[in-house]
């Protein structure tokens, strides 16, 4: 039997599809370590290590001796978060979400002055509190060591196809939701980029393609028991 996954990194743990051929679902739940409420603050290391040890579980728990996972979708969830990393892509941060509208009056600044305005109709989205464009601010502003040593940005979902694929990429559709990309160029924006000091370099790589060509990182592999024939997508 062939089984599809489906990953959402919900605010407090994963939540893991199994579905198989006969659209049969079975969802398990891997809370992440310490996270009692979604208020708590979860880091992106633990974030990972939970989907590595949630895969490996799914694999073991298949039922018959020749079943494989032939497939591992993702939903967003916290994927939304965003975070500083370091040159090693060591994050400076835990996951920011901005959820509790601590960027809230950046938002309003922006829109204030009409920056916002004109960033929204180059991204087709409304700006909001969530956004990374405006939780970059956030933390330019009140996370300033953070900021200053920060080679790259991303959001959890990037994060994690780095720590299992080896690859700094972001997809379209995500790409979209940073409040950095513009539509029509399908490129990260340059006014976007010079409002919250950003370089293109410390954005990922965008993407067309939702499938990720390459195998998973051998030491994933190795952990999670999944086939370098596994598909992954971004979403």
């Amino acid at each position: 039997m062939k089984y599809t996954v489906m990953i959402d990194m919900a605010a407090i743990d994963i939540v893991a599809t199994l579905i198989d051929e006969n659209k049969n679902q079975k969802v398990m739940h891997f809370p992440y370590e310490g996270m009692a409420f979604p208020t708590d603050p979860v880091t992106a290391d633990n974030i990972v290590n939970t989907l590595v040890d949630a895969l490996a579980a799914m694999r073991v728990d298949l039922p018959g001796e020749y079943d494989e996972i032939v497939e591992v979708r993702f939903a967003t969830g916290i994927a939304n978060g965003w975070m500083a990393l370091d040159e090693n892509f060591t994050p400076l941060t835990d996951v920011v979400s901005g959820g509790d509208n601590r960027a809230a009056k950046y938002v309003d600044a922006l829109m204030i002055n009409g920056i916002g305005g004109q960033l929204q109709r180059k991204t087709g989205l409304p700006m909001t509190t969530t956004e990374p464009l405006v939780l970059t601010l956030w933390m330019k502003n009140e996370r300033p060591e953070a900021y200053n040593n920060a080679a790259h940005f991303m959001g959890v979902l990037e994060y994690v196809t780095y720590r299992l694929f080896g690859l700094n990429i972001v997809d379209e559709a995500l790409a979209a939701r940073t409040g950095y990309y513009n539509v029509a160029h399908k490129t990260w924006d340059v006014q976007a980029l010079a409002v919250t000091g950003l370089t293109a370099e410390q954005l990922p790589e965008i993407v067309a393609d939702t499938e990720i060509k390459v195998p998973l990182l051998p030491e994933v592999m190795t952990k999670t028991g999944l086939s370098a024939d596994t598909i992954f997508y971004l979403r």
